[in-house]
C-alpha cells in the first residue's frame, strides 16, 4: 500500500494518500484503546493493531488532552509494508459532555466522552488533511452515535479520490507565526537542526507543539516534501522495555515512575560514555530542585558574554574589510552585493534577487538531516521514552508534552520550552556554536520586519537563500574570514556532520557553475555601526534571563522614582525621564530603509499567540506613563521626608 511513496519524487501529485482511518477512545479502566479501524489492519479484528503501531492510541490521545475540548496532533510511525519508510498521522481529538451522546454504552461512566479519529497517510499532508478531517470529526460527533462509522468510511474514499499536489504538503505549517513568536531566535533554531543534536521541544497542548516542530522543519528547503522518509525508522539495538499500556495522566503511580527512572542507568548519550555526568535519582526526580536548576543554565544567559569577548570583537571589526580580497578575479559583484550597508539597505526582495541565477534543484536539497539514525518525531508519548536512550539513535528532534521528559534532561543536549519561551542547555560549547553573529542578527531582523506582511512562502525563500550562501561560503578553506559571519564555531561543527559530507557527495563538492559564481559571503555582511550594537543589545535584553531582569529593574526603578519624585522635587523626575528615553532609544531596533514603492508596514499583533512577547521594548512600555510626566514642585511649607531613599537609587 505504501509503494506510492517510492515514486513520489518523480511525480507532482500523490494518488491514494490515505492508508487507514483509526478511531481511538478513552476507557475509564483500560485507558486509550482502538475502537475501529478502516480498512482493517488485521483481518477479522478491526480493533487490533500490528506490533509496530501498538503505541498509536497513546499518540492519538496525548497526555493532558482531557483538559481541552478539541485538538489536532501530528506524529510519525514506521511503515508496515515498507519498514524503511515513514508514514504520517493526523489525529483529530474531541471531547463532548455525556448528555450529547444519543446512543450511550455501558462503559460510558464519566461526565464526558473523549475520542480521536486518526488518519494515517503515505505523504506528510498534515495541514491539508487536518482541515478536512476536523470537519468530518465534528459531523461524526454531532451524530451522537459512535457506532455509526459510515461517515468515516465515506471520508476515507473521498480523500483517496482526489490526487494531491506535492507542493500542498506545506499547507497549515505557518512559519510566519513561528517567526512572530520566536523572532530572531528562529534562525538559531534552524541552525540547531543542522547540527544533529539531541533536541527536545516541550510544550502543551500537543497540537500546537507538533505543528511548531514541523513548521521549524519546513524552513529547511524541500525537507517536509521529500526529507522525512526515514525520520521514524531505526533498527534498535534492543527491543523497547515493557511499559504498561495504561498510564493515567493525572495519577501516575509509583511503578510507572520507577519504570522511567531505569533510564538513569543507561550510560550512553550521543554514543559516548556519560556515567560521570549522570545525575542521581534524587536530583532528577525534583524539577524544582535548586541544584538541578543551577546546573542547567539558560542558553541565553551566557550568550552575550560569549559574543562580547574582546578578541572576538576585534575580529568582527576586521572581517568586514576582508570580504572580496581573495576573490578579486571572480565575476564582479552586483551593486547590491558590493554595498557595505546591505543590512540596512536590503529591500524586501533583495536577497532572492541576489541568487536569482541559482537553480535550487541543483543545490543538494533536501539536506539529509533526518537520515542514518537521526529521528524526527513531532509528538512522542511516554511509552517511547526508552527509544531515546537506545545506542542506535544518533540524535533526534522530538516533541513531548509530558513533564517526565523534562526531568530526564541527561537524555537531551538542548531543551526548547515552548511554554516559557526558553532554549536551555548545559553544554558550553553548544552555546558558543549557536551564538548569532551581527550579520545573522541583521538577517533575522530583516525576516522579523517583513515576514508578517510577506507571508510563509517569502519567509521560506529567505531562509533558503541564507542556506545557499552559507553552503557556498563553507567551501572556502578553514580559517577564512568570510566564514566568521556565520559563527566559525558553528561552521566547524556543521562541516563535521554527516549532513555536510553527504551534501558534498551529492553536489560533487559544490561543483555547480552558477553556484560557484555566487560570492562566498554572508548576504548581510557590512561594516559595524551603532544600529548593530542597538540590535545586539535589544536581542540580548529580550532573549536572556539576565536581560529580562535588567529590563524589569529599569521598570521598577521608574516606579520608585515616581514614588519619591514629590520628595526630591522635579529635578530627579527629569533625570529619570532622560534615562528612560536613552534606554528606549538604545533598545529599539533601527528602522529599515525601504523603497518609495514599499511604504513601511506595521507588524500586526498576534492575539492568538500562546506565548508572551519577549521584546525589551515591550517590557519598557510597561512603565507607568504617569511616571514619565514631570511632577509639580512641592509647596515651600511641605516637609521633605524619606529623603534618604533617593540616595539608595543607583543607575547600573
Amino acid at each position: 500500500m505504501e509503494s506510492g511513496w517510492s515514486n513520489l519524487e518523480s511525480m507532482s501529485f500523490i494518488n491514494d494518500p490515505v492508508l487507514n482511518i483509526i478511531v481511538v477512545g478513552f476507557h475509564h479502566k483500560k485507558g486509550c484503546q482502538v475502537e475501529h479501524c478502516y480498512p482493517e489492519l488485521i483481518a477479522g479484528k478491526p480493533t487490533e493493531l500490528p506490533p509496530a503501531w501498538r503505541y498509536l492510541p497513546a499518540l492519538a490521545l496525548p497526555d493532558g488532552s482531557h483538559n481541552y475540548l478539541s485538538d489536532t496532533i501530528f506524529f510519525h510511525l514506521p511503515g508496515l509494508t515498507e519498514p524503511a519508510h515513514t508514514v504520517y498521522a493526523i489525529s483529530c481529538f474531541r471531547q463532548i459532555p455525556i448528555e450529547q451522546v444519543v446512543q450511550k454504552t455501558s462503559d460510558m461512566t464519566r461526565s464526558s466522552v473523549q475520542k480521536s479519529v486518526c488518519v494515517v497517510c503515505r505523504a506528510p499532508l498534515f495541514g491539508r488533511l487536518a482541515i478536512k478531517m476536523e470537519l468530518v470529526v465534528r459531523a461524526w460527533f454531532l451524530q451522537g452515535d459512535f457506532s455509526q462509522t459510515k461517515l468515516l468510511e465515506d471520508a476515507f474514499k473521498h480523500l483517496n479520490s482526489c490526487p494531491v499536489q506535492i507542493d500542498q504538503t506545506l499547507e497549515g505549517l505557518s512559519v510566519q507565526k513561528l517567526v512572530e513568536v520566536w523572532r530572531h531566535k528562529a534562525l538559531l533554531l534552524l541552525k540547531l537542526l543542522l547540527m544533529r543534536r539531541r533536541v527536545l521541544m516541550y510544550g502543551s497542548p500537543a497540537g500546537p507543539l507538533s505543528a511548531t516542530l514541523l513548521s521549524l522543519v519546513s524552513l529547511l528547503p524541500q525537507t517536509v516534501e521529500k526529507g522525512l522518509t526515514h525520520s521514524a525508522n531505526i533498527v534498535l539495538s534492543r527491543p523497547l522495555s515493557p511499559i504498561p499500556t495504561v498510564i493515567e495522566t493525572l495519577n501516575i503511580n509509583e511503578e510507572a515512575i520507577e519504570a522511567t527512572d531505569e533510564l538513569e542507568k543507561n550510560e550512553f548519550v550521543n554514543g559516548m560514555n556519560q556515567k560521570e555526568d549522570t545525575l542521581s535519582q534524587k536530583e532528577t526526580g525534583n524539577l524544582l530542585d535548586e541544584k538541578d536548576r543551577a546546573s542547567r543554565q539558560s542558553f541565553d544567559d551566557g550568550m552575550f558574554n560569549d559574543l562580547m569577548d574582546k578578541q572576538e570583537l576585534s575580529v568582527a571589526r576586521e572581517k568586514c574589510h576582508s570580504i572580496g580580497e581573495k576573490y578579486k578575479t571572480q565575476k564582479v559583484l552586483s551593486d547590491l552585493q558590493q554595498s557595505p550597508t546591505i543590512a540596512r539597505d536590503m529591500s524586501v526582495d533583495g536577497l532572492c534577487s541576489m541568487i536569482g541565477q541559482i537553480d535550487q534543484s541543483q543545490c543538494g536539497f533536501p539536506l539529509s538531516v533526518f537520515e542514518d539514525g537521526y529521528l524526527c518525531l513531532p509528538y512522542l508519548s511516554l511509552q517511547y521514552l526508552d527509544l531515546l536512550s537506545d545506542p542506535a539513535v544518533e540524535g533526534f528532534l522530538v516533541g513531548a508534552s509530558n513533564v517526565l521528559f523534562k526531568q530526564k534532561r541527561q537524555l537531551f543536549d538542548i531543551v526548547i520550552d515552548l511554554n516559557e519561551m526558553k532554549v536551555e542547555t548545559s553544554d558550553l560549547l553548544l552555546r558558543r556554536q549557536l551564538v548569532l553573529s551581527t550579520e545573522d542578527l541583521r538577517f533575522a531582523d530583516h525576516i522579523v520586519r517583513h515576514g508578517s506582511v510577506q507571508g510563509d512562502t517569502w519567509i521560506r525563500n529567505q531562509f533558503t537563500s541564507y542556506l545557499i550562501y552559507m553552503l557556498r561560503t563553507s567551501l572556502l578553506p578553514e580559517g577564512s574570514r568570510e566564514i566568521e559571519p556565520y559563527n566559525s564555531h558553528f561552521m566547524s561543527a556543521f562541516k563535521s556532520t554527516t549532513i555536510y559530507q553527504q551534501w558534498l557527495k551529492a553536489t560533487n563538492s559544490g561543483d555547480i557553475e552558477a553556484f560557484l559564481n555566487l560570492a562566498p559571503v554572508h548576504p548581510f555582511a557590512g561594516q559595524l555601526s551603532v544600529s548593530d550594537m542597538k540590535l545586539k543589545l535589544a536581542h540580548t535584553m529580550s532573549a536572556s534571563e539576565s536581560g529580562r531582569k535588567v529590563t524589569a529593574a529599569v521598570a521598577s526603578t521608574g516606579r520608585a522614582v515616581a514614588t519619591t519624585s514629590r520628595a526630591v522635587g522635579g529635578a530627579l523626575s527629569q533625570a529619570r525621564g532622560a534615562l528612560s528615553g536613552w534606554w528606549s532609544a538604545l533598545t529599539t531596533p533601527a528602522p529599515t530603509a525601504t523603497a518609495a514603492s514599499d511604504p513601511p508596514q506595521p507588524v500586526p499583533a498576534d492575539t492568538n499567540a500562546s506565548f508572551p512577547p519577549s521584546d525589551a521594548e515591550d517590557a519598557l512600555d510597561q512603565i507607568d506613563n504617569k511616571a514619565l510626566e514631570p511632577s509639580p514642585p512641592d509647596p515651600p511649607d511641605k516637609t521633605v521626608e524619606n529623603s534618604n531613599n533617593a540616595s539608595e537609587i543607583h543607575v547600573v
